[in-house]
């Protein structure tokens, strides 16, 4: 059994929400709505997308939601290989 690990721009999405989780739970952000609303978001999950297919991925979808608990989520998908990846994190402190 082999071990799994994300692509690098999947890992690095998830750090940048990571951090706009952490604006909010300090308050930088209002709202998580506002977070996924504004420009920042928009260019980060486009950036991204690009970034995955240059990393060899195929039908990237990425999408924010508003998370349980008021945080921003990350539901993705994208196929590596043949192999699907699909999921949704929310990444923040616990």
């Amino acid at each position: 059994m082999s071990n799994f690990q994300h692509l690098d721009g999947m890992r690095a999405l998830l750090s940048e929400v990571y951090e706009v989780n952490e604006r909010i739970m300090t308050g930088d952000i209002v709202s998580p709505k506002a977070a996924i609303a504004s420009t920042n978001m928009k260019k980060m999950l486009t950036h991204y997308h690009e970034a995955l297919h240059e990393d060899g991925a195929t039908k990237v979808s990425l999408q924010a939601y508003i998370a349980a608990g008021g945080w921003v989520g990350i539901q993705y998908s994208y196929e590596m290989d043949g192999f699907e990846v699909a999921g949704s994190q929310v990444p923040r402190r616990v």
